[in-house]
């Protein structure tokens, strides 16, 4: 079946945030960071149409998406819908400082999956999210989120890990259980922004005792998605993992920028990165350059081969990946985490698979 996923850049760099961690301002800040011109999405539409995928799915992320405005995602979708003939689903990433009932009617009516970021309680969001003007924007994600419920949009929540937040996991899972927020997707820091970090020893804290509590939550029947572990327990029922991250091998996607440029990633968004153009014949086709990134994400080093938790592993993201991409710089945190929890792992699946 010929799947296309989509992450579109619809406002390229443009953000009304200043967050203190952000990977991509380092590649959006070299560039005109300009909303896609209604050229570029017509163009984009034309060459997904005609490369006749069996399923489409685009993810709207940022910078920040919204500041494209409410009609162009009403064109995007319309036009989408008009020119693709097969299922589609739309989701989109967004800090929540422009939510409203506009746009949370608008999502609701598309079926949009929305991911808000937010990283917890105010002491812990405040650290790196945080306007252009360094003021606190909890209130308005917090006001966003309702908004969200109030239309019955699906959302998640998305919760960088950087080592401060990684050892206050604890205060930042109450603080989730306490806005009744069930599906959850923390995300490793993964660049080298000054004074920020993540090293081993704390990815390998957090990994247990992120799971410890939602082992606890799955033992009092009070079941909290968390992405990561989802995919674990699910390799374990026998199901793909649906994280690229944990595929083991990239490819699963192209990043559409605003000017129509196309990346393998979006960790590599930048210009020797670039595959191509949406204004090009076959842009979705494989070339020589995407050939060599997937393959760079298929070397396994010979730890892997022989690790007993390579099935669940797979060597994790190539971003993280050291010595010509064939180790994970968290590999022994990631072992540490397996011995720790992957027998509570295996007595989950089975909960799932039989009840």
């Amino acid at each position: 079946m010929k799947r296309l996923t989509l992450l579109v850049k619809p406002a390229a760099g443009l953000c009304n945030m200043n967050c203190g961690y952000c990977f991509y301002r380092a590649a959006s800040d070299s560039r005109k960071n300009e909303v896609m011109s209604s050229e570029t999405v017509d163009e984009l539409i034309r060459k997904i149409a005609a490369f006749g995928p069996a399923k489409l799915a685009v993810l709207f992320q940022g910078g920040e998406p919204t500041l494209a405005g409410l009609g162009f995602f009403q064109n995007f979708v319309c036009r989408v819908k008009e020119s693709v003939l097969c299922p589609v689903s739309f989701s989109l990433q967004t800090n929540g400082v422009l939510i409203d009932d506009s746009w949370a009617a608008f999502f609701r009516k598309h079926n949009f999956l929305i991911g808000v970021s937010l990283d917890g309680n105010r002491r812990i969001n405040d650290r790196y999210r945080r306007d252009k003007y360094g003021v606190s924007v909890l209130p308005q994600v917090l006001s966003a989120i309702s908004v969200l419920r109030k239309h019955r949009v699906h959302f998640n929540i998305l919760s960088v890990i950087d080592d401060e937040n990684a050892a206050d996991i604890e205060s930042t899972w109450k603080y989730f259980k306490k806005h009744g927020f069930r599906f959850l997707q923390f995300i490793p820091y993964v660049d080298d922004v000054p004074g920020v970090t993540l090293s081993p020893e704390k990815y390998e804290d957090f990994l247990k005792k992120s799971f410890d509590l939602w082992y606890g939550e799955l033992l009092r029947e009070e079941y909290v998605s968390v992405r990561h572990i989802d995919n674990y327990v699910g390799v374990l029922m026998g199901r793909s993992p649906e994280s690229c991250a944990m595929c083991g091998v990239c490819g699963s996607y192209f990043v559409v920028e605003a000017n129509g440029d196309i990346f393998p990633c979006d960790f590599y968004c930048k210009d020797e990165d670039r595959l191509g153009s949406v204004y090009d014949d076959q842009p979705f086709a494989e070339n020589e350059k995407q050939r060599r990134f997937v393959e760079e994400s298929k070397i396994i080093h010979e730890q892997c081969e022989k690790c007993r938790y390579y099935v669940l592993c797979r060597g994790g993201c190539k971003r993280n990946r050291t010595d010509g991409f064939t180790k994970n710089k968290y590999c022994e945190a990631y072992y540490g985490f397996f011995e720790y929890a992957a027998e509570r792992m295996e007595r989950a699946a089975e909960v799932f698979l039989h009840g």
